[in-house]
């Protein structure tokens, strides 16, 4: 074996168990470990991108079924939403709407009879126990079949993260067909689908952005190569797995005609809505509604600019303004999408992928919480495009977590790691936004394309 398949045959090896490392530890407060081996994941996954030229598809493939899949057979240790997810699925299969009612108006119900009940219940977190669900009913139907299969929390988190992979496989197979489609070198999909981040997020700690963005790429391959209506359809899906697609339906109306644009538009709404009304009725909307709220008027995570205008007007008014400036800076971003993604039309994939891109980031850097999961649809729209600054916000937002070791998000050494964090990213941000793209090859699009093939 010559030096370089040694080198290689080391970098696989330090990517897989680095990733193994990071979900083993079940104690999220022991920050250093998770950071350094999850740093080291990541420094693998940038060495093996730059291999892309001697890997083939297939290589690439095994390597992210092996990380998948020592990710599987943990509980999450990040995060305890899958407490809520697994409670929604068990209220559905008792035949309680789970947008109808907070958990904490359950507790003396009969479905809390059960040890499994019991068990979901103590590990939902205080916060969500107190409001109502806020997760759209295409995701309810993973919670459902997860829930269908035993009493065991841990067997029933285990088939929910085989369903988020099974979905992302679906995922890779459309992106591949897609980039192909465009004349670009597949490999280039495994930007994303090696990504720590999302492997870690999405497999190891179940959340749904792995689930949104693949769905996402399959609408993308059919609205772009193929049949729009279906491509409309699973569009709406996406949506129904995460409400923040909705954010780049403007930049369709300046790349297609208006009278396709308008057609994908309906498609998108009946589906949308004929889901949502599959559990979601004028009884409980409200409650829906409420808990989205939550996010625009409560909650502040790893925000930088928005803390920071916060902290600015709360210095001279007095009292907090949360409750005002989420709202209002909704307000600006919406506006300033729809400015940027209507201004101009094209016919080129490239242009009004890269708007999307673009529209997404500042979505996310003005929110209120950006918790690391959040940015996998940016890294997603990345893949389309010559800039890498989500690659290198994957790495930094990680860092975040350090707010367990902490306690508290307002501490001075926890807002001091997110204003490193925020500095770094918006630094290197400028930079190749000033540049057009990325100073690294083999993480610009360009240095993908290729002779057309077969798709």
């Amino acid at each position: 074996m010559g030096r370089q398949a040694i080198w290689r045959t080391g970098l696989i090896l330090c990517f897989i168990v680095s990733l193994f490392l990071v979900n083993w530890q079940a104690d999220r407060t022991n920050f250093a470990f998770i950071a350094f081996f999850y740093a080291l994941a990541f420094a693998a996954y940038i060495f093996l991108l730059r291999e892309e030229r001697v890997l083939k598809f297939k290589h690439f493939a095994l390597i992210g079924l092996c990380a998948q899949i020592v990710c599987l057979i943990y509980a999450p240790n990040l995060s305890e939403d899958y407490f809520r997810f697994l409670w929604d699925g068990e209220l559905t299969l008792n035949g309680i709407n789970p947008f109808d009612f907070t958990p904490n108006e359950l507790v003396e119900h009969p479905f809390m009879d059960s040890a499994y009940s019991k068990e979901l219940f103590a590990g939902i977190s205080d916060l969500s126990k107190r409001n109502y669900s806020c997760y759209p009913p295409v995701n309810q139907v993973y919670f459902i079949i997860a829930s269908s299969v035993s009493s065991s929390v841990f067997v029933n988190v285990i088939a929910m993260k085989v369903l988020i992979v099974l979905t992302e496989i679906l995922g890779v197979i459309y992106l591949r067909k897609l980039l192909l489609h465009f004349n670009v070198n597949p490999n280039r999909l495994w930007i994303v689908y090696l990504n720590p981040l999302l492997i870690i997020e999405c497999t190891g700690n179940t959340h749904f952005e792995g689930v949104m963005i693949s769905l996402l790429f399959v609408a993308l391959y059919f609205l772009f190569a193929s049949k729009s209506w279906l491509g409309a359809i699973i569009f709406g899906l996406a949506v129904q797995i995460k409400l923040v697609p909705l954010i780049l339906l403007p930049f369709f109306l300046r790349y297609f005609s208006l009278r396709k644009a308008i057609f994908i538009y309906l498609i998108i709404g009946i589906t949308v809505l004929g889901l949502a009304m599959t559990q979601i009725n004028a009884g409980n909307l409200a409650h829906f509604a409420k808990s989205l709220a939550l996010y625009f008027r409560v909650f502040e995570f790893n925000s930088f600019l928005f803390y920071n205008i916060n902290a600015f007007v709360k210095l001279f008014t007095g009292h907090n303004p949360l409750s005002q400036v989420g709202p209002a800076l909704s307000i600006l971003v919406m506006i300033s999408i729809l400015w940027y993604a209507l201004r101009h039309h094209t016919l080129d994939w490239k242009v009004v992928l890269e708007r999307m891109l673009f529209g997404f980031f500042l979505y996310l850097i003005l929110g209120s919480t950006v918790h690391p999961w959040y940015i996998l649809p940016l890294l997603a729209l990345s893949v389309f495009t010559n800039y890498s600054f989500p690659v290198v916000w994957s790495l930094l937002i990680f860092f975040s977590y350090f707010f367990y070791s902490a306690g508290s998000s307002h501490s001075f050494e926890v807002r001091l790691m997110v204003s490193i964090e925020y500095v770094l990213f918006l630094a290197y941000f400028i930079y190749e936004w000033r540049k057009n793209g990325s100073p690294f090859a083999f993480l610009r699009m360009d240095h993908y394309f290729q002779p057309k093939s077969e798709s």
